[in-house]
């Protein structure tokens, strides 16, 4: 004998068969066979209404409506309350008027103004702080240019010998090097 408490009784009105796994539809929450499991099969009159969604293009929320709602109206309801960012104006570069994004500007750190990368130097863009011109280097600087010149002078000829009788003589302890190079790395021994 069958026991009819198990499963439930397809609520497709034609049908009524009696199922053991029935089916539950999504829309309408009524059980059904596995014959009318899905809503054109059992005629759902909750099929009509479908949940859609459309992303708002300032803020990036998602906003819902069903399918017997009309998508602009929506939206316009969800900007005048809901929205949190109102539109921004473009920005764009005050010399040459090219569009801004993040990956094409800089802000000057001079003058603070955001400009394209091609305008991106003080001299390039309307800065009002004063433009560089020929400044001085420090002393240091000067000093170390001039060593490495000569430094690399004396690479030059480092490796060829001296004519002559000519010792290099190192000016901190007087040892003599018959090559340059030699004077140069007991040099930096002194450095150290």
């Amino acid at each position: 004998m069958l026991d009819y408490s198990i499963g439930k009784r397809c609520n497709y009105s034609i049908c009524k068969q009696q199922d053991f796994l029935p089916f539950t539809c999504q829309l309408c929450d009524s059980a059904f066979c596995s014959e009318h499991r899905t809503p054109e099969a059992h005629e759902c009159k909750k099929q009509s209404v479908k949940k859609q969604a459309i992303i708002c293009p300032i803020c990036n929320k998602g906003v819902s409506y069903t399918s017997g709602q009309n998508e602009n109206i929506v939206w316009e309801q969800h900007f005048q309350k809901e929205c949190t960012q109102q539109p921004t104006q473009k920005k764009s570069c005050p010399t040459c008027n090219t569009k801004l994004t993040s990956l094409n500007s800089v802000q000057c750190k001079t003058c603070g103004k955001e400009v394209c990368l091609k305008h991106r130097q003080i001299e390039d863009h309307d800065c009002f702080f004063p433009k560089r011109k020929n400044i001085p280097e420090p002393k240091s600087i000067q000093n170390q240019t001039i060593q490495q010149n000569n430094i690399n002078q004396n690479q030059q000829s480092a490796y060829q010998p001296q004519q002559g009788n000519e010792q290099e003589i190192c000016q901190i302890c007087g040892k003599t090097f018959p090559y340059v190079m030699q004077l140069i790395r007991h040099s930096e021994i002194h450095n150290s």
